[in-house]
């Protein structure tokens, strides 16, 4: 499993919200990330996950990671139009 990093795309593997995708805008612990989706999981209220639960993608969403790192204020809006811009679609589960 690759190791989880902030801005990292991410899809569950399991739970209610199987198939769905996600940005990790935080480490919690060792075995537990959070993740936001802009619509269901907002950024202010992430979701929080275990790794093993979830499938990281080779893809990262640069400008939220960096956002993050550098404080600046992430809107909702910015993490639904990185899913998009890497062609997940948060309207409906990716089987």
């Amino acid at each position: 499993m690759n190791e989880p990093a902030i801005g990292a795309i991410c899809t569950s593997r399991a739970g209610h919200d199987k198939g769905r995708a996600f940005v990790i805008i935080g480490v919690f612990d060792d075995n537990h990330v959070l993740l936001s989706d802009g619509e269901t999981r907002k950024f202010s209220r992430p979701k929080k996950k275990k790794l093993m639960h979830l499938h990281i993608e080779p893809q990262k969403a640069e400008e939220i990671a960096e956002n993050l790192q550098n404080s600046k204020e992430i809107l909702d809006a910015d993490v639904r139009k990185a899913l998009k811009l890497y062609g997940y679609n948060i309207d409906q589960k990716n089987a």
